[in-house]
């Protein structure tokens, strides 16, 4: 006699379903929060953990926006660290990579959590500090001049080396009074003034 068809187990069938169902959200979900993770390294320097030049240039452009729409300040500071190239000269590409992170670190905990903080640069630095007049900028640039040389940068060899910076500062005007262009020239400006006056030091466009 012919084999009669055996009837399918619905619960195994819908079993075996969810179970692939489950397993292609459970993948879905790996890539979307795979997917996050790379477009936030895509927008971080990899060396210092800051914002890179890309996420710079967003942020500047919408706390811009944003300056001119409400009216309130925004100032822009640029950070470029002293003699780095005599660093990386004298003691290596290594010890300047720690200068660079350690001024990364001491430029983090100088700054507000509304701030951006950005590596735009070999050895150049900028912070966009939103709501923010020039005074209350500077004072924040002065801070963090006297927080670095106060730092040390222990190098695997034993030896330390101290840094410092100069700052050039813009702002304190709402968005419509200059574009994220103009505002970066005039900061731009002022830290060219810095070095050429010698070096650590704040100026104020």
């Amino acid at each position: 006699m012919p084999h009669a068809l055996e009837t399918p187990d619905l619960g195994l069938y819908a079993y075996m379903l969810f179970g692939s169902m489950a397993a292609f959200a459970a993948f879905g979900w790996l890539l979307g929060r795979e997917q996050e993770r790379l477009e936030r390294l895509a927008m971080l320097d990899e060396l210092t953990g800051l914002a890179n030049n890309r996420l710079f240039k967003r942020c500047m452009d919408e706390c811009a926006s944003s300056s001119a729409r409400t009216g309130k300040p925004l100032s822009l500071m640029l950070v470029d660290l002293d003699h780095f190239k005599n660093i990386n000269d004298t003691y290596g590409h290594q010890a300047g990579d720690l200068a660079l992170k350690t001024a990364a670190m001491v430029l983090r905990r100088c700054v507000r959590n509304c701030d951006v903080a950005a590596r735009v640069g070999g050895e150049e630095f900028a912070v966009i500090l939103p709501h923010t007049a020039t005074l209350e900028a500077a004072k924040a640039a002065s801070r963090l001049l006297e927080r670095l040389r106060a730092t040390r940068v222990s190098l695997p060899d034993g030896r330390s080396i101290g840094l410092s910076a100069s700052i050039g500062l813009a702002g304190g005007l709402s968005g419509q009074d200059e574009s994220p262009t103009e505002l970066f020239a005039l900061a731009d400006k002022a830290l060219y003034q810095a070095k050429a006056e010698g070096r650590d030091r704040l100026v104020v466009a």
